[in-house]
């Protein structure tokens, strides 16, 4: 399934280090992060992971951007975007 992520960034600097040490370290069994966008002053980020469920996507970006931003998730349909754990 895939799940949307609306990030409102109140630490711009936490936010990107955060997402360069999850990109360096990995990410849990899973999961993956299929696409990310950013406004120009990275007050808002928009993604799209990849998982089990809303809830398993959750767990792993209140770990890691919690502290950097409050998140909003939804369940999306996505075209155009393979997945990373089908075939």
């Amino acid at each position: 399934m895939f799940v949307g992520v609306i990030h409102h960034i109140h630490d711009p600097e936490g936010f990107q280090a955060s997402e360069a040490k999850a990109r360096a370290t990995g990410l849990p069994e899973g999961v993956a992060w299929a696409v990310k966008a950013a406004s120009r002053d990275h007050r808002i980020g928009i993604c799209v992971w990849e998982g089990e469920s809303v809830t398993a996507v959750r767990d792993v970006v209140e770990r890691a951007f919690g502290p950097f931003a409050d998140n909003e998730y939804y369940e999306v349909e996505v075209d155009g975007v393979a997945s990373q754990h089908r075939p």
